[in-house]
C-alpha cells in the first residue's frame, strides 16, 4: 500500500515538473541556433513539421535591436511562439507575424508548432519558411 502511494505521489510530482516546464518535454524538439551570415541582418529558415512536432530555433540578440519575425506555411494552422532570454513566453499568442523591440540581451527561442486542431488531423503535415531580421 504505501509503495503504490509513494508511486502516485511520484507520479503526480513528474507531471507537474513537466507542466510547468516553459518548454514541456513532450513537445521538446532539436534545437537550432539561427545563424545569420556575415555583414547580413536578416536569414530565412525551412522546415517541415507533421502533427504535433515542433521546431526550436535559437536567435542571439541584443536590448534595442528590433526582432521581426515572418512565418508562411502550406498548413494554415502553423504558427509560432517566442519565449524571451527567461524562458517565458512573451505576451503573445500564436501567431505568424511579430515585430518587437527587445527589452532584453541573449537568447530567444522561437517555436514552430501546430496548433491542436490542425495537429490532430490525419497526416497533418506543415512545411514552412521562417523570416529572421533582427536591426
Amino acid at each position: 500500500m504505501f509503495s503504490r502511494h509513494r508511486n502516485l505521489v511520484l507520479v503526480g510530482l513528474a507531471g507537474s515538473i513537466m507542466l510547468a516546464s516553459p518548454f514541456p518535454t513532450w513537445a521538446q524538439s532539436k534545437l537550432e541556433r539561427v545563424k545569420f551570415q556575415r555583414g547580413r541582418s536578416s536569414t530565412v529558415v525551412r522546415g517541415t513539421i507533421l502533427g504535433f512536432e515542433t521546431r526550436d530555433y535559437l536567435i542571439g540578440a541584443k536590448a534595442g535591436q528590433v526582432m521581426t519575425l515572418r512565418l508562411s506555411s502550406t498548413n494554415p494552422y502553423t504558427n509560432f511562439v517566442i519565449y524571451s532570454i527567461n524562458e517565458r513566453p512573451t505576451d503573445m499568442n500564436e501567431t505568424t507575424e511579430w515585430s518587437e523591440k527587445l527589452s532584453e540581451s541573449g537568447d530567444y527561442l522561437i517555436r514552430v508548432l501546430m496548433m491542436r486542431a490542425g495537429a490532430r488531423r490525419k497526416g497533418a503535415t506543415a512545411n514552412y519558411t521562417l523570416n529572421v531580421s533582427i536591426r
